[in-house]
C-alpha cells in the first residue's frame, strides 16, 4: 500500500453550547450535541439547509396543550363528547397524534399521493420538496420510521377553520445495519386547519436542530448505495465517486471491526454522506464546520438511553470529496477509517463533550492510531516531512496534549496536537498492548464526565499514573522518532 500523503491534519474545532466538535483527517470533525439546547438565532427554511445558523426557541413553546375553545369562547375539555361537538377550529394534540400516524403509514406502506395529502396544496415549492423527500426516505434501508408528536405552540381558534400551530416533529428512525437503537431527527411545521383538515403550510428548522437536515432532506436525486457494514448517501457532486469507492468504504469499514477488541457494544454499521458541494457539506446535520472535510456527528435517541449505556446509540459521517477524488486511494482510506473509528464507538459514550479532564487526546489520538496503525513510522509523512523530521522540528511533548490544543483554532497548533495525540497511542500499543489502547479508550469514554477519567483509566487499566505515562511516553518519543 502507497505511505499515506496527508497526516497533519488541520484541526480546528471549538466548544460551543452546542457541545464539542473533535477533529481529524485533515480536520475531519467529529460532532458531540448536547441534547435540548435551545440555540439564539434564526432557522433557516428547508429549502435552504446549507445554512448553519441555529434557530431561536418557538416563542412559547409548550408541551401542555392549550384548551380547546368552542365557538363561544367556552372552553371544553378536548376529547369529550362536548370538545367534539364544540372544539370550533382549535387543533389537539390526539388530531395531531392522528395526522402523524397516517402520514408515517403513508410512508410505509410507499403511499407517495397519501404521504403529499398532509402537505397545503396551493404550496407547490413544499410539494415538490416533501415529494422528493419521500423519494429518497423510499431508498434508505430502515428498520423502522415513523413521525412523533413533540410539543406544538398555538393551535386555537374559535372559528371552524383558521387555527394554526407550531408543532414540533420527531422523525423516529433506524437504519438496518447501521443504528444500535431507533434515533431521531426533528422538525418544525406549521399546521394549519383547512377547509379539508389538517394541512402542512411550512416545514422548518426546529429548535433543537436535532439531526436536522439529513441528506434525505438537502438532496434531490439522492445516490443510495448499500454494502454490509455501510449504507453511502451521496449527491449528484459525488454519485460517481461514491459507486467507485463503495467496496473500499466497505474494506475500511471491516478494517475498523476487525481490530476492535473492546467487546459488544459498537455501532453494526456506517451511514456516509459524500458531497463536494461546500455549502451542502456545511449544512448537513447542521454541523456547519467551515474548516473541516469530515466530520461524524452522534445521532440522539428517541428516548433516554441513559440506562442502555450511551448517549448517543448510533452517528451519521459526512464527506467533503473535494480532496480525494484525484488523491492516491489510501489517503482517503485514513480520513474513511478515522471517522468511522468515532463513529464505531459513540455508542459507548457518556457525554465526553462535557468531561472535567482534558481527554480529547485519548479521542482523536486513537482514531488516528486506528487509521494509520497499518503504517510504521518510517512510512508517515507529517505536513510533507517525515515523522522523525517533524518530530525534531516540534520537539517531545512536555505534557499529553490538552483540549484547547486539540480543538485549537490555530491549524498548526491543533494539527501538532492531533500528531503528540496520536504518538501517544503508538507509544501505549507498544509498551502495553493494542488491546490494552482499546480498553483504555473505552474506559475513558464510559466515564469521561468524570473529572478523573484519564487518571482512573491509567491506573485501573494501565496500572500507572497519568504522570508516569507522560514521562514515559516523552522518553520514548525522544528515542523512537
Amino acid at each position: 500500500m502507497a505511505r499515506p500523503t496527508v497526516v497533519a491534519w488541520a484541526a480546528c474545532a471549538v466548544l460551543t453550547l452546542a457541545g464539542s466538535l473533535t477533529v481529524g483527517g485533515i480536520a475531519a470533525a467529529k460532532v458531540r450535541e448536547e441534547p435540548r439546547l435551545a440555540p439564539a438565532s434564526p432557522a433557516p427554511a428547508l429549502t435552504a439547509p446549507a445554512q448553519a445558523a441555529a434557530p431561536a426557541a418557538a416563542p412559547g413553546e409548550q408541551t401542555v396543550l392549550p384548551a380547546a375553545v368552542n365557538a363561544a369562547g367556552e372552553v371544553t375539555t378536548a376529547g369529550s363528547a362536548a370538545g367534539s361537538a364544540k372544539a370550533g377550529g382549535s387543533i389537539t394534540q390526539s388530531e395531531l397524534d392522528a395526522f402523524l400516524a397516517a402520514h408515517s403509514t403513508a410512508l410505509k406502506g410507499k403511499d407517495r399521493a397519501a404521504f403529499l395529502a398532509a402537505v397545503d396544496p396551493k404550496n407547490a415549492d413544499l410539494l415538490k420538496q416533501q415529494g422528493q423527500l419521500y423519494d429518497n426516505l423510499q431508498k434508505i434501508p430502515f428498520a423502522s420510521a415513523a413521525y412523533r408528536f413533540g410539543s406544538m405552540d398555538g393551535g386555537e381558534s374559535t372559528f371552524a377553520q383558521g387555527a394554526q400551530a407550531t408543532v414540533a416533529v420527531n422523525f423516529d428512525h433506524q437504519i438496518t445495519g447501521v443504528d444500535t437503537a431507533p434515533v431521531e431527527e426533528q422538525y418544525r411545521w406549521t399546521v394549519v386547519r383547512g377547509a379539508t383538515g389538517l394541512q402542512v403550510t411550512a416545514v422548518d428548522a426546529p429548535t433543537n436542530r436535532r439531526g436536522y437536515p439529513a441528506p434525505w432532506d438537502s438532496i434531490a436525486n439522492l445516490t443510495v448505495l448499500t454494502r454490509k457494514h455501510v449504507v453511502i448517501m451521496a449527491d449528484d457532486t459525488s454519485s460517481s465517486f461514491a459507486k467507485s469507492r463503495a467496496d473500499a468504504l466497505e474494506s475500511d469499514a471491516q478494517y475498523d471491526f476487525a481490530h476492535w477488541t473492546g467487546g459488544t457494544g459498537t455501532a453494526p454499521g456506517f451511514a456516509v454522506f459524500l458531497t463536494s458541494n461546500r455549502d451542502t457539506y456545511e449544512g448537513i446535520y447542521d454541523q456547519g464546520r467551515d474548516e473541516s472535510v469530515g466530520v461524524t456527528v452522534p445521532m440522539p435517541a428517541v428516548s433516554d438511553p441513559s440506562s442502555a449505556g450511551g448517549t448517543y446509540p448510533s452517528s451519521r459521517i459526512a464527506i467533503d470529496t473535494t480532496h480525494y477524488k484525484n488523491l492516491d486511494p489510501a489517503d482517503a482510506d485514513i480520513i474513511f477509517k478515522h471517522e468511522m473509528t468515532h463513529a464505531m464507538i459513540d455508542p459507548f459514550e457518556n457525554l465526553s463533550g462535557r468531561s472535567e479532564q482534558d481527554h480529547l487526546w485519548v479521542v482523536e489520538g486513537f482514531a488516528e492510531w486506528e487509521s494509520q496503525r497499518m503504517y510504521s513510522p518510517t512510512e508517515l509523512l507529517y505536513d510533507g516531512d517525515t515523522l522523525h523530521a517533524y518530530a525534531t522540528k516540534h520537539g517531545a511533548p512536555k505534557a499529553l496534549p490538552t483540549d484547547a490544543q486539540v480543538y485549537s483554532s490555530d491549524s498548526d497548533a491543533s494539527s501538532l496536537g492531533y500528531f503528540y495525540s496520536h504518538m501517544a497511542m503508538r507509544y501505549m500499543a507498544g509498551k502495553w498492548s493494542p488491546e490494552k489502547v482499546d480498553q483504555f479508550v473505552l474506559y475513558v469514554y464510559k466515564n469521561a464526565t468524570s473529572a478523573t477519567c484519564v487518571d482512573d483509566a491509567m491506573k485501573n487499566v494501565l496500572s500507572t499514573t497519568t504522570d508516569q505515562f507522560t514521562q514515559g511516553y516523552a522518553s520514548w518519543y525522544r528515542s523512537s522518532l
